[in-house]
């Protein structure tokens, strides 16, 4: 595991070091925190008692996999581009680690902004209807738990698409990854209905789901290997 640290690493180092790079995702984590917490506001979310709740609970997943899009960007497709990945292929990491150590790299600071996104929609919500405003229990272990681990299933399946496929392919079947599962949660969330609570043994439904998600993504890179990287090269 120590490689794995080691890739991941300077993913973060490379990733934060990309000042316009770091901006777009900023901007976006931003956006979304200020623009979420006046709309909950607005359709009088705020004051149903579990309003916060459902907010984060579907907003939360949105940015964050939003975010490590933007991020994994940089870590998986510009490294093919340039050929920089190949200087890692000549390594002795196996593929699998590579892919591990960059997912954990884009996870990171994905994670920091999105918590720091939730946050403040939070603040925001709660600075208008002129009270403090707390998620509950339920939500919180949501933000801590089910929140990174599908960040890392989103990042990890554009990073095993990005590794596995030709340039061009790539460009079509990212957005189509992004999208689907951005629609996966609105649908969940419209399927559960509004009058959905969130408890401690839905949380803990949404993290096994998550986590077994997240293991079939892992086991999904058994298919990768480094002649076939190196041969989708441009």
């Amino acid at each position: 595991m120590k490689g794995v640290f080691v890739i991941a690493r300077k993913e973060i180092r490379q990733l934060t070091h990309n000042t316009q790079l770091m901006i777009s995702a900023f901007v976006m984590a931003f956006i979304f925190g200020a623009v979420s917490g006046p709309a909950l506001i607005a359709s009088g979310g705020a004051g149903t008692g579990m309003g916060i709740d459902s907010l984060v609970f579907t907003y939360g997943l949105m940015i964050g996999l939003l975010i490590g899009y933007i991020l994994s960007g940089q870590t998986f497709l510009r490294e093919k581009q340039e050929g920089t990945i190949e200087t890692l292929l000549a390594g002795p990491l196996p593929i699998k680690e590579i892919w591990l150590g960059k997912v954990i790299g884009v996870l990171i600071p994905a994670y920091i902004l999105t918590l720091a996104s939730t946050v403040l929609m939070i603040i925001i919500a709660g600075s208008i209807q002129g009270e403090v405003l707390l998620p509950s229990g339920p939500i919180i272990l949501h933000i801590i738990t089910v929140v990174p681990a599908f960040i890392a299933c989103g990042v990890g399946v554009l990073g095993f698409i990005q590794l596995l496929l030709g340039m061009r392919e790539n460009q079509i079947i990212n957005i189509g990854v992004i999208f689907g599962l951005i629609f996966l949660i609105s649908f969940s969330r419209e399927l559960l209905g509004p009058g959905f609570a969130i408890s401690w043994a839905g949380e803990g439904v949404a993290l096994i789901i998550t986590v077994a998600l997240l293991l079939a993504v892992n086991a999904m890179t058994r298919f990768l290997n480094k002649e076939r990287i190196v041969r989708t090269l441009p």
